[in-house]
């Protein structure tokens, strides 16, 4: 009998440690997609400024091309501003993994991240978010013209 007791012991024991150390597993897999979204995130938006400033110097005031590569130009800014959203969304959500997980215990961000309480950096983040909002609003001004 105090055989069976100390094995039952034993094998409630080994999971125990079982479940908290997947637990650290499931943060640890959290924390590295939260990294590689925001650095995704962080190239997108520098990609989409670098195309939408080339192609301000290759569109005159009217919007009539100056340079052939400007529909390229154009076109490569539109990409990765699309991938700025879908970036920004996917971090959202890995918050909100996060927030379920921990049982939220910090407040953090800004915008749709403002009611989630996972632990995180937000601010390079949102304020990529915000940079990318601007330049959607001042790019149809230098939008080219067929």
């Amino acid at each position: 009998m105090k055989t069976i007791l100390l094995t039952s012991g034993v094998i409630a024991f080994l999971a125990l440690i079982t479940i908290s150390c997947s637990k650290d597993n499931k943060q640890d897999q959290l924390n590295s997609r939260l990294n590689q979204t925001e650095s995704l995130l962080l190239k997108s938006y520098q990609l989409a400024k670098t195309n939408d400033d080339l192609l301000i110097t290759k569109v005159d005031a009217e919007g009539n091309y100056t340079d052939p590569s400007v529909m390229i130009e154009d076109s490569l800014y539109h990409m990765n501003d699309s991938l700025c959203s879908i970036y920004y969304l996917s971090f959202c959500n890995d918050m909100m993994d996060g927030d379920n997980m921990m049982g939220g215990n910090t407040n953090h961000g800004s915008g749709m991240m403002a009611n989630h309480n996972y632990m995180g950096d937000t601010a390079q983040v949102n304020q990529s978010y915000r940079n990318v909002m601007m330049m959607r609003q001042t790019h149809p001004t230098h939008h080219p013209v067929k």
